[in-house]
């Protein structure tokens, strides 16, 4: 009995120097593309690259169904894409699904790779939106070029194993890998609150940055985050009595300060190219609830892994009254996003050195 094909489920976290890629070749009848595929695969893993294909992930081979109202490419593939790092284009033989695909990702500013057998024909126009084009007598060939283009994808790295980050970082939609910094995290208290958590912050960043400079293009983001309330700092609680104390206390009030340190570094290899280190502040209010809410929440939740013991996206009790709901949750993503700008337009900048390379 056939299935209904389903949309292709990618996490944004991807693992140490990998990729993921959409991946598209004409297919055939039979076994024969199954076989092929299998092996370009496993080329590809090799590489560090993992792929998303539809016919097996969304069509099952044929044995699922697309949707009455639905088509492949445009409620399946597109979306995909979009979720995926690149794009790889098997185009030893041509055709028209082909070039869509590889329009649309050019369109949406994908890097594009079309991998071909040798003395193979690629057509003036995919030729064109190429990122680069690499020719191959057997799969195995493939895995040097991808090992090179993995090293030095552009990669956004979270200095930071909180799973709230990681959400945050999912729900924005970036493609992201953790490399967790084990920074002193010592607060100097010469120093204003916002001038310590900026410092914590790029302590991470700096780490991560250290123990990278062996990659290309990369944002690393980092930050720490604590609560002021009544003009004292509050990190995670040390236990559960601890937490509902700090949460009775704030209960009623409008007046508790997420305060979260921000650092984002653009690096290649061992340069810094633009760095942003800032403290943002967002107020929050706590409804007054009874005792019996506070033990419960308390007890039922993972408080002690918040500052203050509070979590704006795990309770019903805790609002955002000013500013950013993103400071709120735990880092300042507007920042993020402003840098990720620039790592587009150097990744843009290294892909056209790329093309002019290969009409060299």
């Amino acid at each position: 009995m056939k299935e209904y094909a389903r949309k292709v489920n990618i996490p944004c976290e991807r693992k140490e120097k990998t990729l993921h890629s959409f991946f598209a070749l004409k297919f055939h009848d039979g076994d024969e593309d199954l076989e092929k595929v299998k092996a370009i695969e496993k080329a590809l893993n090799k590489a560090g690259v993992e792929i998303t294909l539809m016919a097996r992930d969304v069509e099952k081979w044929g044995n699922a169904i697309i949707p009455e109202g639905k088509t492949l490419m445009r409620d399946y593939a597109f979306p995909a894409m979009l979720l995926c790092d690149c794009n790889i284009i098997e185009f030893t033989e041509k055709g028209v699904g082909l070039g869509m695909n590889g329009g649309f990702c050019y369109a949406a500013g994908k890097p594009i790779y079309v991998i071909a057998k040798t003395g193979s024909d690629i057509s003036t126009t995919m030729a064109n939106i190429a990122t680069e084009i690499i020719f191959y007598d057997k799969p195995e060939d493939l895995i040097e070029p991808f090992k090179r283009i993995v090293a030095n994808y552009p990669r956004v790295i979270l200095a930071s194993g909180s799973m709230v980050r990681k959400q945050q970082m999912e729900d924005a939609g970036i493609p992201y890998e953790v490399i967790v910094s084990n920074a002193d995290e010592t607060p100097d208290e010469n120093k204003t609150y916002n001038n310590q958590l900026a410092e914590i912050a790029m302590r991470k960043a700096n780490a991560v940055f250290e123990s990278t400079k062996d990659r290309g293009l990369r944002l690393i983001v980092a930050a720490d985050q604590n609560v002021v309330f009544e003009d004292i700092m509050y990190g995670k609680p040390k236990n559960k009595r601890e937490a509902k104390k700090l949460i009775s206390n704030m209960r009623g009030s409008d007046q508790i300060f997420a305060c979260t340190g921000n650092a984002i570094l653009l690096a290649e290899k061992d340069k810094i190219l633009q760095s942003i280190n800032i403290t943002d502040t967002a107020r929050l209010s706590v409804d007054n609830i009874p005792d019996e809410e506070i033990d419960y929440y308390v007890d039922n939740s993972n408080s002690l892994s918040f500052c203050g013991g509070l979590s704006i996206t795990n309770s019903n009790f805790v609002h955002l009254k000013e500013g950013r709901m993103s400071t709120a949750k735990g880092m300042t993503l507007e920042y993020a996003e402003e840098m990720l700008q620039s790592l587009r337009q150097q990744q843009s900048q290294v892909n056209e050195r790329g093309k002019q390379l290969i009409k060299k």
